[in-house]
């Protein structure tokens, strides 16, 4: 009875987080989304594009692998799922620079990966928090709506060639699981979840600057600024991570001097 009235609480608030996300995107004409001026160079005899969405991108493939090396170097088992969100977000970001330099050659298929990849690490991402959250009578199924929600957003993603449905997965998981749910965490006294929360504060406007598709310069338009935002909240995640872990270091400690 109890983990009825959890997952009916639970399932009532992603509805209205779904409901905003219909009512924000139903008016949205997504084939005119890239009217911006797409910058074109040539390199080893290749005919390249948008080299600021590749530098943007491999901004946060770097911290991301970085973040990933370190955490893992801290050999903590809590810490895995943290681990493998910068691994697989790293990937992602990697082949979304690739995908977008190389457009001219792979098309929306060359997106597909970087698509796949951010998805996992969304997953990820997710799992991350709720192994934070103490109330296990609602985790199992925030972990199934994690899961099926990813699995048919990549899958209508794929079907259409869609950046629509990636975005969708993105800002449940991020808005709702770092941001809500992360904030419900860090009220119960867990301080590395504030950073999860100003992180997701800092991401929330590219939501808005896809949607309004906008652009402040040639060599800073709506995927750019989107990418940038991405990385201040990941800074931010990692020094959530960080705090984490010296948090725990410390009461470590404490019990050891107690003895």
């Amino acid at each position: 009875m109890q983990l009825r009235l959890f997952s009916s609480y639970w399932f009532n608030k992603l509805l209205i987080l779904m409901d905003l996300q219909i009512i924000l995107f139903k008016n949205i004409n997504f084939a005119a989304m890239h009217d911006f001026e797409i910058i074109n160079f040539s390199l080893f005899g290749l005919d390249l594009q948008e080299p600021m969405a590749f530098i943007t991108n491999g901004f946060i493939t770097i911290f991301s692998i970085y973040a990933a090396w370190n955490i893992s170097s801290k050999n903590k088992p809590n810490l895995v799922d943290f681990k493998w969100f910068f691994l697989f977000l790293g990937i992602s970001t990697f082949f979304g620079a690739l995908g977008h330099v190389f457009f001219k050659y792979t098309d929306l298929y060359g997106k597909i990966p970087s698509w796949t990849f951010a998805i996992v690490a969304g997953y990820y991402a997710g799992v991350s928090v709720l192994s934070r959250y103490g109330e296990q009578s609602s985790d199992g199924f925030l972990k199934v709506f994690l899961i099926i929600k990813s699995i048919v957003l990549l899958f209508l993603g794929i079907a259409t060639l869609k950046f629509l449905f990636i975005a969708i997965d993105a800002i449940l998981t991020y808005l709702f699981y770092c941001g809500f749910l992360a904030y419900r965490i860090w009220k119960q006294g867990d301080e590395g979840m504030k950073y999860f929360v100003f992180g997701v504060i800092i991401l929330f406007p590219s939501a808005f600057i896809f949607l309004l598709n906008w652009n402040v310069h040639t060599y800073l338009n709506r995927d750019d600024l989107s990418h940038l935002l991405m990385l201040g909240c990941i800074i931010l995640f990692y020094r959530g991570v960080m705090q984490i872990h010296k948090s725990e270091e410390e009461e470590i400690e404490v019990i050891k001097s107690n003895y």
